[in-house]
């Protein structure tokens, strides 16, 4: 390149959410001040060596095969439930608290901290 200012610096810009570009970010932040020869000799070794296997790429994650999977395995469990006469789970509700276990939080937030959540979760009631 004629019109570089200085033909021997890069800038080189990776993308971090892609995990093939993130495993090279890890790999040259280990490297520490030896970024440059290894990237020299990565290149040397792509361009002569011809007997390298390809690298292997991680398979992009298909979110709609994964919720059509999950969907038909719902529908298995729910159908083999109603084969079997057994009625499907059903979720009860949270059942409202109306004591507080304190034990060992007093010594953890003083009187002063009890007081004043308790002071909080009162004006919270009121309202």
């Amino acid at each position: 390149m004629a019109g570089k200012k200085d033909p021997g610096k890069f800038t080189l810009g990776l993308n971090m959410e892609d995990p093939t570009h993130r495993q090279v970010i890890d790999i040259l932040n280990e490297l520490g001040r030896r970024k440059a020869q290894f990237v020299v000799n990565a290149v040397l070794h792509y361009r002569y060596c011809r007997k390298t296997p390809e690298i292997p790429q991680p398979m992009p994650v298909d979110i709609h095969a994964i919720e059509e999977i999950v969907l038909r395995i719902l529908k298995q469990q729910a159908a083999s439930a109603s084969e079997s006469g057994v009625p499907p789970e059903q979720k009860k509700p949270p059942q409202k608290s109306e004591s507080l276990h304190t034990e060992g939080m007093e010594a953890l937030l003083g009187k002063d901290g009890l007081s004043a959540i308790a002071n909080t979760l009162a004006a919270f009631r009121n309202d």
